[in-house]
């Protein structure tokens, strides 16, 4: 709707100039119209009409015919991968109601880990088999406004992700196909779009909220903790990098399932995104006090709404029930979005 709005803004201001002038010598306004079309042909389908205004008076300005503008064009105007993911999201508000992507949403019908924990199972039944080394691991991720252009450029987000490793090969009667282990984590976040200029880059927003994450277990499975996050997201063209950092809130000595969680899962963590081409390559590391984690991903596009999805952990903490046991898992499957995508 916005793109199909901007063309026939474009197109009209341009038959607009054309059309008020009498044939004869090309003018200024003659130049600007030829301009306009000619930058609109190669403007990619995200450039706004200032995009292209503002491309057009810079040419006006250095004497240079309009072929001009349509050379410089894809560079000047090719924003980069998280304006490209903002943009998108935004596009989006017009509708009522509406849900929009937040961590990737992913089915690996084959995540292999080669140190699954052993006790899983027998915290349950003391006779029950250790858990199969493959499963099915999956997520859902999502995020929905709850109020929108609050004291300018800043949404208050509500957010929820879940995590689920799936013993689907397991065909043991204690266990069969169990879910072995979910992970429900909502937020609420404060985002602000914008900040500061940097070196090759910019700060493209901040958050700030309130994060609760447990694997709704009892007794001596539960996890659960509450914590107070920031994030910043710097934005270098094809690569974003997510810094976060977090103070667990704290819980009566009667009540804390899990009080050493800081030793595995730290302060924070740090994920870097890399969206060349059409491929999205993620980094993330995860240290801990005394251990740390860290997950490799990789995706691209085979549909128009599907991409295939590989993911590499290493470490601690890739779920609550495991958080203080290492594990080595490597998964291949689909995902239908990434962190950023070209």
């Amino acid at each position: 709707m916005r793109s199909g709005r901007a063309t026939n803004a474009i197109l009209g201001a341009a038959l607009l100039l054309s059309g008020q002038l009498a044939p004869g010598q090309p003018t200024q306004a003659d130049a600007l119209a030829d301009c306009l079309l000619e930058t609109l042909r190669a403007a990619p389908d995200t450039a706004s009409v200032a995009d292209v205004r503002a491309r057009c008076r810079q040419v006006q300005a250095n004497g240079q015919p309009a072929a001009t503008a349509t050379a410089a064009a894809p560079e000047v105007m090719r924003p980069s991968a998280v304006q490209k993911r903002i943009t998108e999201e935004y596009s989006l508000a017009e509708q009522e109601y509406f849900l929009t992507a937040y961590r990737p949403t992913f089915l690996l019908p084959v995540a292999y880990n080669s140190k699954p924990n052993q006790q899983v199972f027998s915290a349950i039944t003391p006779a029950a088999p250790a858990p199969d080394k493959t499963e099915v691991e999956f997520q859902v991720s999502f995020k929905f406004p709850l109020a929108r252009q609050l004291w300018g450029n800043n949404d208050l987000l509500a957010t929820y992700t879940s995590r689920s490793w799936w013993q689907f090969y397991n065909d043991d009667d204690e266990v069969s196909s169990a879910f072995r282990e979910t992970n429900y984590e909502p937020e609420i976040l404060f985002r602000h779009y914008g900040g500061p200029r940097l070196p090759g880059g910019r700060v493209a927003g901040v958050d700030f909220g309130l994060n609760h994450q447990s694997n709704g277990r009892g007794e001596a499975l539960s996890r659960s903790w509450n914590r107070v996050l920031a994030q910043t997201f710097l934005d270098f063209g094809d690569l974003g990098i997510a810094i976060r950092g977090w103070y667990r809130i704290p819980e009566d000595e009667a009540d804390d399932d899990n009080p050493h969680m800081h030793r595995y899962f730290g302060y924070g963590d740090i994920r870097a995104v890399w969206a060349p081409n059409r491929n999205t390559f993620t980094a993330m590391l995860r240290p801990g006090t005394e251990e740390s984690g860290y997950e490799l991903t990789w995706s691209y596009p085979i549909t128009d709404v599907l991409r295939v999805y590989a993911l590499y952990f290493n470490g601690f903490g890739e779920s609550l029930l495991d958080y203080n046991r290492r594990a080595e898992r490597i998964g291949i499957g689909i995902a239908v979005n990434d962190y950023l995508m070209r």
